[in-house]
């Protein structure tokens, strides 16, 4: 197969130069392939689905990045430039969302201002507060059918029925 030296000004031809090889002395540009490409495009789209606040897009395509990159190495098993920033971009956007994961779910679960607010906003919502709705989900009674239809027809049942007080905790 033919050297793409016809395409590539920087590739030394035969006859060019000195012949001693005292003269410039071109490094060959190694042209990424379409995996590297992929691999890059991936990376930056789950790094900027971070910042958008999208939970599962960065955790798929940051792993897709950095499986693309690895499936790019050539024969000798070296990366191109854009497979290693896509491996970078992959990881990053992998730590950062398993961050944010963590983040939330100690927010959510250790309790405080944001676990009643969060409690004020379902009772608002669903009539029921977010710990009653989780124990049912945990427990397999979660009637989301119930909770669809009386949220439709505005019919939400009042902080006595559901075992609510203003203070935040269960009757």
């Amino acid at each position: 197969m033919q050297e793409n030296s016809e395409l590539n000004p920087y590739v030394r031809r035969p006859g060019e130069g000195d012949d001693n090889g005292s003269g410039p002395v071109y490094r060959e540009a190694k042209m990424p392939n379409s995996l590297a490409r992929a691999a890059s495009t991936t990376g930056i789209i789950a790094v900027v689905s971070i910042f958008t606040m999208l939970l599962y897009p960065a955790i798929i395509l940051g792993a897709t990045a950095i499986i693309l990159a690895l499936l790019s190495r050539d024969r000798e098993g070296r990366m191109h430039d854009k497979a290693k920033s896509a491996v970078t971009s992959g990881v990053i956007a992998l730590v950062a969302d398993g961050a944010i994961l963590v983040l939330v779910m100690t927010m959510l679960f250790s309790g405080g201002s944001f676990k009643q607010q969060l409690n004020d906003l379902f009772v608002e919502t669903y009539g029921q507060t977010f710990d009653a709705m989780w124990d049912d989900a945990r427990d397999g009674k979660l009637d989301l059918e119930y909770k669809f239809n009386t949220l439709g027809n505005n019919q939400l049942p009042d902080s006595s029925e559901i075992g609510y007080n203003k203070e935040g905790s269960t009757v």
